[in-house]
């Protein structure tokens, strides 16, 4: 399949400004064959709750969207019936008076097919923890998500081994080179693809840890072939077949200075490391 990958740096609060953005850039991907088009994480609303360290719960959930009936969800839905694509992006998601970071994949038909929130979120003001990780089977093969710091810990791994065949991770910052030669390992221990979206890069990188793309720059499109090949559901993943679950409690136990609880939960660490996020922003504001 062609993968179009979107780099932009959306601007808080300008949900309008930001998707007409993010539509001229989804034409153009679509323009070049793009099959499935991805975006940066927190794209539709500038990622306001790190971005604006004045921003407050209620203005948050007034400009949040709700999964799959909010506003600009049904509009990238139309687009995608109208260019025949599938569309990745993330957003503010609002469930009453809850707050998450989530990204939506539609489909040619701008149905939502697949709606993942993110699950490390120790650093966000006011956004609440996703409580799942699980790949899901799509028309393109066995796609999973994460987004931006979900990559930093064990979040590949369980994808893999439950079979993702793609890793599909919007960012807004961080990155880098660095990171690009990480998931690189991160691609070769679960065989899986791993594209990035982020606001200022976009990478694809294959089973083998080959680099597709690696691109940094922002305010562009990137369109490369991602090749899904029909294989025996056991080739080339030697490393989740020779697993010792019996070995590995210490994987799973919780850290005494961890930032989430057995019940996926901010701690008081993580709480702390939340306000102490914001308070540098402030600061450096």
């Amino acid at each position: 399949m062609l993968v179009g990958i979107v780099t932009l740096k959306s601007a808080p609060w300008e949900l309008e400004d930001n998707f007409q953005r993010l539509e001229t850039y989804v034409r153009e991907a679509a323009g070049r064959r793009a099959q499935v088009i991805v975006a940066p994480e927190s794209v539709l609303d500038g990622y306001v709750f790190n971005a604006d360290p004045t921003s407050q719960l209620a203005d948050m959930l007034e400009i949040a969207q709700t999964v799959p009936d909010g506003p600009y969800i049904q509009r990238a839905g139309a687009l995608c019936k109208e260019l025949g694509i599938y569309l990745i992006f993330g957003l503010l998601e609002r469930e009453a008076q809850t707050l998450f970071n989530a990204c939506v994949m539609l489909d040619p038909q701008g149905e939502v097919i697949a709606h993942y929130r993110k699950i490390t979120t120790a650093g966000e003001y006011a956004i609440t923890p996703g409580g799942a990780l699980q790949p899901f089977d799509s028309p393109l093969g066995r796609l999973g998500f994460l987004l931006c710091s979900d990559r930093t810990v064990d979040n590949c791994a369980v994808l893999g081994v439950q079979g993702a065949q793609v890793i599909f991770i919007p960012m807004d910052g961080s990155g880098g080179p660095e990171n690009t030669e990480k998931m690189r390992w991160r691609a070769r221990d679960n065989q899986c693809w791993i594209v990035i979206a982020n606001t200022w890069s976009a990478v694809i990188i294959s089973p083998s840890g080959e680099l597709h793309l690696e691109k940094y720059e922002t305010e562009c499109v990137s369109v490369q072939y991602v090749h899904l090949p029909q294989r025996d559901k056991g080739q080339g993943r030697s490393r989740f077949v020779a697993r010792r679950p019996d070995l590995y409690g210490p994987l799973v136990a919780g850290h005494e200075d961890g930032y989430y609880d057995e019940d996926g939960k901010l701690t008081a660490a993580g709480e702390a490391r939340r306000q102490a996020t914001r308070r540098r922003a402030v600061e450096e504001s």
